[in-house]
């Protein structure tokens, strides 16, 4: 499904190894009350938090960026017929702001506010209160897994997390607030009229923006680029979670178009449970402790990366395999996510070479492959990617047993293949593709997604190719160990033609025209040999 400007963005449903549709939110153009009234948890004192550059927050718990250590990618950067570029042509962010969502830094230090949300009705739905140390320990987890050293936690905290998987380009820094209560029960806040309210959470973000205000002191601290917008909020409600689609009660990412209030605002924030805080099934020492999977998960959508599930309830292809922080909420994110977000760029092949490359997860080394001499120099474009997998550093852990909804890691090393459709298009009034495009002129979106949308073609935004040569995503499988290229295995148009559209051609028209040899893989590096053909 194409994500367009009113579409939210939730988290795969891992619940009996199905997925949660995509709702799609109509905005209406009416005015929004004033919400003029103020809810209170408790009087505190106002408290402006200023953060140590070299923490993630200023706390006990806080991770600090200096405790990790990263090392250039031992691999030349270029060689005979392949090289990397110094930079894109444009980047996504450039294409983000034209589609008017204000998305955060992606690098940098980015400062994001968390706020715990409870009801008035909090006597009898709260969730926390149903956990060992009730409400207060659940606030103090929130605090880990957002901001916390991973030894606080089931694995990483949302901070630790992002600053390995860019490889230091980006620190996440904020504060966790005290518990707001919003002044209408969770049943009103869910009945609250979509004529007025897009998404009834609307009227949730901005009461407790408010509340930060009067309480803490004032929002500019968290717009960092002073265009007026509050760069990310995110807002954990003390709700049960539910898998129906007639609620708000579900993790997902939206932005708040309709705020027509004046001065800063909040705008791009992430709505989820308490109960995900301890979804992981965690403990030290038989106490519950912070899982921040799913955090991270949403956090990916704060950022501007789409799911790579499929939304469709009527087919069960799953073209990225699963393996995935932005499919089934596990591992690292792939080499086509990083490169959209600015971590990392690729080696492109220009003619008959061999490279060697270091693991993805430690180095940010991975290989693009275009068959002619068209690509358009972004990662906005559609060509082979490939990365060298293993199952250690942010993949180790869920390498060792299957996170929720019965998806593991990889638990071998080997090499991935992915074939991208990230090609930009124009859209006219109605949400229909006018035209492909290659440059930022007309407000481009990226038109592919990973919902089949009834399409019988396989026009992907990223599909992983399956070295067996099988096509069994397409029947809900997840990617196994023998998905994976090992040495010795070849790819080459012809023997791979099942899993495009177009045969042997790119889903332009274009030819692949590459054949794809793994020479040698080894703990700390795999050596590949490209020929055209």
């Amino acid at each position: 499904m194409k994500k367009r400007l009113f579409l939210w963005v939730g988290l795969p449903l891992m619940t009996s190894l199905s997925l949660a549709g995509c709702q799609q939110k109509t905005l209406n153009s009416n005015t929004i009350p004033s919400n003029s009234t103020t809810s209170n948890s408790s009087s505190i004192e106002k408290e402006p938090m200023i953060i140590p550059e070299n923490k993630a927050t200023d706390s006990e718990y806080a991770f600090e960026f200096d405790s990790v250590t990263f090392s250039p990618s031992p691999t030349p950067s270029s060689g005979t017929n392949y090289y990397t570029p110094e930079e894109f042509a444009f980047t996504y962010k450039e294409v983000r702001d034209g589609e008017i969502y204000f998305d955060p830094a992606t690098t940098g230090s980015q400062r994001i506010l968390v706020i715990p949300v409870k009801f008035q009705d909090d006597a009898t739905i709260s969730s926390c209160r149903n956990y060992v140390g009730g409400c207060d320990k659940a606030l103090t987890d929130i605090e880990k897994a957002f901001f916390g050293d991973p030894s606080y936690t089931g694995w990483e905290s949302v901070s630790s997390y992002y600053y390995k998987s860019s490889y230091g380009k980006l620190k996440l820094q904020g504060r966790v607030t005290d518990w707001f209560t919003v002044d209408k029960t969770s049943r009103q806040i869910n009945g609250l009229s979509t004529q007025i309210y897009a998404d009834q959470s609307y009227y949730v973000l901005r009461e407790a923006a408010k509340w930060y205000e009067q309480n803490y002191g004032d929002l500019e601290y968290y717009d960092q680029n002073n265009d007026g917008y509050v760069d990310a909020i995110w807002l954990v409600y003390d709700h049960p979670y539910s898998t129906l689609g007639n609620n708000i009660w579900w993790a997902y990412t939206f932005w708040d178009y309709q705020n027509t209030a004046s001065g800063l605002k909040p705008y791009t924030y992430a709505w989820a449970s308490v109960d995900f805080l301890y979804e992981g099934l965690y403990q030290q020492n038989g106490v519950a402790v912070a899982d921040a999977h799913t955090f991270i998960h949403e956090t990916g959508h704060v950022l501007g990366l789409d799911d790579y599930y499929n939304y469709d309830e009527n087919s069960t292809y799953g073209a990225a395999g699963k393996i995935d922080m932005m499919d089934y909420n596990i591992g690292d994110h792939n080499a086509y996510s990083k490169m959209l977000l600015g971590w990392t760029m690729p080696k492109v092949v220009t003619g008959d070479t061999t490279i060697t490359i270091a693991p993805f997860e430690s180095s940010g080394d991975c290989i693009l492959v275009r068959g002619d001499s068209t690509w358009n120099q972004t990662a906005m474009d559609e060509y082979l990617l490939i990365e060298f997998s293993t199952p250690t550093g942010l993949n180790y852990l869920d390498s060792l047993q299957p996170y929720t909804g019965g998806v593991q890691h990889f638990t071998e090393s080997g090499i991935k293949i992915y074939h991208i459709d990230s090609r930009l298009g124009v859209f006219d009034y109605w949400g229909n593709l006018s035209y492909y495009t290659d440059t930022l002129t007309g407000e481009p979106s990226i038109v592919h997604s990973n919902t089949t949308q009834s399409r019988s073609t396989d026009e992907f935004l990223i599909h992983l190719l399956e070295a067996t040569g099988t096509n069994t995503f397409q029947y809900g499988r997840s990617a196994t160990n023998e998905t994976l290229f090992q040495k010795g295995d070849t790819f080459t148009p012809s023997q791979f033609a099942n899993f495009f559209a177009n045969g042997t051609r790119f889903n332009d028209g274009t030819e692949i025209g590459y054949s794809i040899t793994i020479d040698e893989i080894t703990t700390n590096s795999a050596t590949i040999t490209f020929k055209k053909v």
